[in-house]
């Protein structure tokens, strides 16, 4: 899949990594519209919205900005009216740049085997051994960070092959260091060793969306671990005011670099997107019914409950009635 010299009318990014297809996606839409996308920048969802809608809103122009970038995330549910996609491809609103992000497109079938061809395709597949090392290794460089062969391999060996949690990582190390550019096998044995690396982070980001089942086995490799009740109770309870705050901010509108900068620290503003996604899972009914578990919960804990027992609970009782499955598409 090849990278344009020059951004075309309409970009797609491809593959299941979510990480890539967010970088990918940032620089496309910086690309196309810069930095000040309030009135230039419309996000959709391929499960909620369908071809005619993307393109009549591709077609119609705006007032207000003369470049105009339109986001579909799951793409590759959008139904509705092929051969209009195609007449799209084949003249294409010259304002506006359409991109299409989607996990595994039907290669095969319309619209796609038109549309594919007359796109800018981003690749954003999983990468695997070499192909993953090189990519830490290049985002490393840009950052000025220089991680030691023994510290490096100790990361890729504690951490595995996603991508996310990777960089998620380095985010640590960098903030561990202070300023440091030189990391050592030491600091990632400190900082994996401290707790930092302890999966607390992919807890909360499970029970934000609504993931009951790797929740509840999070729970249990934590307090098997040694980690403190307590201390789970508060990232859950952090991670559903997190969700809850995304899900009004999106409901009202509000810009979403301003939702990231009111809910996420600065190394954090990756995981936007997915706590905006992960903000669809939940009414506010539920929202209420889960914060008021985990407040039963910190009373019973507090009072000396067992921690195992009252966790399960809280967290069965909070995902109850609208659990998913991990990871749905984007």
């Amino acid at each position: 899949m090849a990278r344009a010299s020059r951004l075309g009318p309409i970009q797609a990014i491809v593959g299941e990594d979510t990480y890539l297809a967010e970088e990918a996606l940032e620089r496309v839409v910086a690309a196309a519209i810069g930095d000040d996308r309030q009135d230039a920048l419309r996000v959709l969802y391929g499960d909620e919205a369908r071809w005619e809608e993307v393109l009549g809103a591709a077609r119609t122009g705006s007032l207000f900005a003369t470049r105009r970038a339109i986001v579909v995330r799951r793409a590759e549910l959008l139904k509705g009216d092929e051969e209009a996609v195609a007449a799209y491809a084949a003249d294409p609103a010259p304002d506006l740049t359409l991109v299409l992000v989607t996990a595994k497109p039907d290669r095969r079938r319309n619209p796609w085997k038109k549309l594919l061809p007359k796109a800018v395709v981003h690749d954003a597949s999983p990468k695997r051994g070499r192909a993953l090392r090189a990519h830490v290794e290049e985002e490393l460089r840009g950052r000025g960070l220089r991680f030691a062969p023994d510290a490096l391999e100790e990361l890729l060996a504690e951490v595995g092959q996603d991508l996310r949690r990777l960089m998620g990582e380095v985010d640590k190390l960098e903030a561990f260091a202070g300023g440091r550019k030189d990391i050592s096998a030491d600091d990632v044995e400190a900082v994996l060793g401290r707790g930092l690396g302890q999966p607390l982070y992919l807890l909360s980001d499970a029970f934000a969306s609504r993931d009951a089942v790797t929740s509840l086995e999070l729970v249990e490799r934590l307090l098997g671990d040694g980690e403190e009740g307590l201390r789970i109770l508060s990232a859950l309870h952090r991670s559903l005011r997190q969700v809850r705050g995304a899900r009004a901010m999106r409901e009202g509108r509000v810009p979403r670099d301003e939702i990231g900068a009111k809910l996420l620290p600065p190394n954090m503003q990756f995981k936007l997107d997915a706590l905006l996604e992960a903000s669809r899972h939940w009414s506010e009914a539920d929202l209420r019914r889960g914060l008021a578990a985990l407040g039963r919960a910190d009373r019973r804990m507090k009072r000396g409950g067992d921690a195992a027992t009252t966790l399960v609970a809280a967290v069965a009782e909070s995902c109850g009635g609208g659990a998913t499955s991990p990871r749905r598409g984007r």
